[in-house]
């Protein structure tokens, strides 16, 4: 079976400055104090896992595998 490189493997981690939406569990959640470090940290999990970053209209920002 061919692996199609648009389908997503799965969401790594979701990654908010918003404590209402910090929800925990599965995938990996994670509340971030400011905009600037929610972006490091977006970078630093993407690049360990070669995945890729979309970030949501509300700043939010989810680490996709494909």
């Amino acid at each position: 079976m061919e692996k199609n490189d648009n389908q997503i493997q799965g969401i790594l981690a979701f990654i908010t400055t918003n404590k209402d939406r910090y929800l925990g569990g599965d995938p990996l959640c994670l509340f971030a104090k400011d905009a600037e470090e929610l972006k490091e940290i977006a970078n630093a999990i993407a690049e360990v896992f070669l995945a890729d970053l979309f970030y949501l209209k509300d700043g939010d920002c989810l680490i996709i595998k494909k």
